[in-house]
């Protein structure tokens, strides 16, 4: 009982504190930051890929809306020398607003042959205008 007194514990030992198991503050907010700059890294990469998959759409219609404009020439069956251009309201209204076409028609150093030059030219990126050119039959050739 004189150990009472003095203030000193009664009962059983204590056991030496041990170091208990888990990750620290710190280990966790370090594994937040990679982890969110790895986010960032895959969000800017997720951004970049809708740009291109936008581009290579509006690439793939121009080259479809130059085909077509390409094979109303070839079908009107003969060819003019000269330029026009238009967009597409007329044949396919609302579709393709501010989409624009110039359609060339010049001769070739090949006697009676013409060579029919079609861009098309998306509204927003100028990356995805299309150029094609098809070799066709002068006026001379057509009787």
């Amino acid at each position: 009982m004189a150990d009472c007194a003095r203030g000193l514990p009664t009962g059983p030992p204590r056991a030496a504190p041990t170091r208990q198991s888990g990750f620290s503050l710190l280990e966790v907010m370090v594994a937040l930051a990679v982890l969110a700059i790895g986010f960032t890294a895959l969000l800017g990469l997720h951004a970049r890929n809708l740009e291109i998959a936008a581009t290579e759409r509006a690439h793939g219609e121009a080259l479809l809306l130059a085909r077509s404009l390409l094979a109303e020439t070839e079908l009107a069956g003969v060819a003019v020398p000269g330029e026009e251009s238009g967009d597409f309201e007329t044949t396919h209204p609302g579709r393709y607003p501010g989409w624009l076409w110039q359609r060339s028609v010049a001769p070739t150093p090949i006697p009676g042959a013409l060579v029919v030059s079609v861009r098309v030219l998306p509204p927003h990126d100028a990356s995805a205008m299309v150029e094609l050119e098809l070799v066709v039959r002068g006026a001379a050739d057509a009787a």
